[in-house]
């Protein structure tokens, strides 16, 4: 049943059953510590009756005997053994003395109920004069106490309804209070959608749990939006990306539809719609890279690899087209830096990254890299060209997909803007980071570093 309730309502009984649980317990401490403080005071009674009658006994038994007539003291008795020496008038009136044991303890407080109904506490010992032992009772009534505590219970029964009525109101209205907060961020965050992921949940003044949560939600949507954006601007990008080869392919098409028939022209025609061909693909590959290690359906195979003969691998791979461009490649090993890494997406990295050096590197000019181990044990590889550069302003956002430096560069050169997003994916995969030094017309370094 409490399950279907809302917060606000769960909150104001638990808040009302804390108070009245509080009440009732408090209740009862009052009704019990009222009880003991009135049975001590008639027990008080008792002993200073007790000690009266004994002090008579010892110094004038026979006044005992006006005491009874005449009080202050109105109900006792004095025994003798089984013969009753002084009983007071109220006390054979009230038939106590049937019920009172013949052998008394000393100093026995309890209660007892007559014929009538009523109630007495009765203090009971001996007392010694002379050669004789006496037997004192001496007794009060209980009519007054009980009479206190059962006004006191109804006082106690009357207050409890009324104190759950007011704990529950109390309890209803702190509930709205405090979970106002949470009403009005819920409210903003049902407006929220993916057509206005820039609005914000509101964020109280006070840095309380509210406030922290609703900050933590704002981060949240600005991290979607963040994401939304991207996917939308990767859709817009590749999109362009993909038409441009069709559009070549369509055009080269058309245009030896509408040519002489001529078998050079044919050939001609067919490299150019293969060449295009070949980007395409090279782009959709690429493309399903990145989706695919979004998505870490990658598996990595990791393995101890020496990074100065994987660095040489690469650089027998692409150096014919550093030999197009008649550049020279120097390669330098500090010292033997062996790191446990999936090979071949590092070698994708390093053939990315060399790529990139030997195109946008002058003819002639001298590629270096370098293989070594930072003073933090750390292996690096680092690629450095004279080539164009980078600005400033560009360095944090060369990694994004489709991103190219020089909007105007042809995608022969520039290429799709996917390499170095691939790269940035492959060293991270495998526990490494990248770092980028460039200044424009001096060239750039890129220093790629794994943890050992």
């Amino acid at each position: 049943m409490t399950s279907r309730l809302g917060v606000r309502a769960r909150f104001t009984l638990l808040y009302g059953m804390a108070l009245i649980i509080t009440i009732a317990l408090v209740s009862g401490g009052i009704y019990f510590f009222v009880q003991r403080a009135l049975l001590g005071q008639v027990e008080n009674h008792l002993r200073k009756d007790f000690s009266t009658i004994n002090d008579y006994l010892k110094y004038d038994l026979n006044a005992l005997a006006k005491v009874a007539d005449h009080g202050p003291i109105l109900l006792f008795s004095v025994r003798d053994g089984l013969q009753p020496v002084v009983t007071s008038d109220d006390w054979r009136s009230n038939n106590l003395e049937q019920i009172i044991p013949a052998d008394n303890k000393k100093d026995s407080l309890f209660s007892i109920i007559v014929e009538n109904g009523e109630r007495y506490r009765v203090l009971a010992g001996s007392t010694v004069s002379g050669d004789r032992t006496y037997q004192v009772t001496v007794a009060h009534s209980e009519n007054s106490v009980r009479q206190t505590q059962k006004t006191l219970a109804l006082i106690i029964l009357l207050i409890l309804p009324m104190a759950a009525a007011i704990s529950l109101g109390i309890g209803y209205v702190i509930a709205g209070r405090v979970l106002a907060p949470i009403s009005a961020i819920t409210r903003k965050a049902e407006e929220i959608s993916a057509e206005n992921l820039s609005e914000r949940l509101p964020v109280g003044q006070d840095n309380d749990e509210f406030s922290r949560l609703a900050s933590v939600f704002n981060q949240t949507f600005a991290r979607i939006e963040d994401s939304f954006a991207r996917l939308r601007r990767f859709t817009a990008d590749a999109s362009h990306e993909l038409r441009t080869p069709l559009t070549a392919i369509r055009s080269i098409g058309e245009t030896v539809m509408h040519a002489p028939d001529e078998q050079g022209n044919c050939r001609e025609a067919i490299g150019s719609i293969l060449e295009e061909s070949d980007r395409l693909r090279q782009l959709v590959d690429a493309l399903l890279l990145l989706s695919r290690a979004d998505s870490g359906e990658i598996k990595l195979r990791r393995e101890l690899v020496d990074l100065a003969e994987l660095v040489r691998e690469t650089v027998e791979f692409l150096n014919v087209l550093a030999e197009e461009k008649h550049q020279t490649i120097t390669v330098t090993s500090v010292v033997k830096s062996v790191v446990q890494i999936d090979r071949t997406s590092v070698r994708q990295a390093m053939t990315n990254l060399l790529d990139n050096a030997i195109k946008y590197s002058p003819p002639g000019s001298d590629i270096r890299i370098t293989v070594g181990t930072t003073a933090a044990n750390e292996a690096f590889v680092e690629i450095a060209d004279s080539g164009v550069g980078i600005p400033e302003n560009d360095i944090q956002r060369i990694f994004d997909r489709f991103y190219r430096v020089d909007k105007g560069r042809s995608r022969e050169m520039g290429g799709a803007g996917l390499g170095l997003s691939i790269t940035k994916w492959a060293v991270e995969s495998n526990g490494g980071r990248i770092e980028v030094e460039s200044a424009v017309d001096q060239g750039s370094l890129f220093r790629v570093i794994f943890t050992n």
